[in-house]
């Protein structure tokens, strides 16, 4: 098999048994692709949690709940001001100069299914889709 230039080493990490994708404890690098998997499947779990704990402190926290040992959380409201789309006139929608395009990269991970094949596809899109919306909302140059 030829030897492939990475652009990084790979991390070198112990890995807990769990999380690692195939289920063993690993202290030699990982493949940057491997890598760039773990790491997204850990961001996720992350996220997931964040959300949790961002809708305990809106709606179930008390005063006291708050202030931790070394942190303490504000929850603040504000106004944000946005274009209706639906509400602009077709002219206006159909018209191309109210528009731009964007070239987009998307760099996803899938599992290799010869080799793990009980490991489920993981996609990530580093970039989300450009709507008419976030084209409404843009300045125009």
């Amino acid at each position: 098999m030829k030897q492939i230039r990475t652009p990084l080493t790979g991390t070198p990490l112990v890995l807990p048994q769990a999380s690692h994708p195939c289920g063993e404890a690993q202290d030699t690098p990982l493949h940057p692709a491997d890598e760039l998997a773990q790491i997204r499947a850990e961001l996720s779990r992350l996220h997931q949690r964040e959300d949790e704990l961002r809708r305990f402190f809106r709606e179930e926290a008390l005063e006291k709940d708050l202030a931790g040992t070394t942190h303490t959380v504000s929850v603040l409201q504000h106004k944000k001001r946005s274009v209706d789309v639906s509400k602009l006139p077709q002219a206006v929608l159909a018209n191309p100069r109210f528009y731009r395009d964007e070239r987009r990269t998307l760099v996803s991970t899938s599992s290799n299914a010869e080799t793990m094949p009980e490991r489920s596809t993981h996609e990530h899109s580093e970039t989300a889709q450009f709507t008419k919306a976030q084209a409404a909302d843009t300045r125009l140059n």
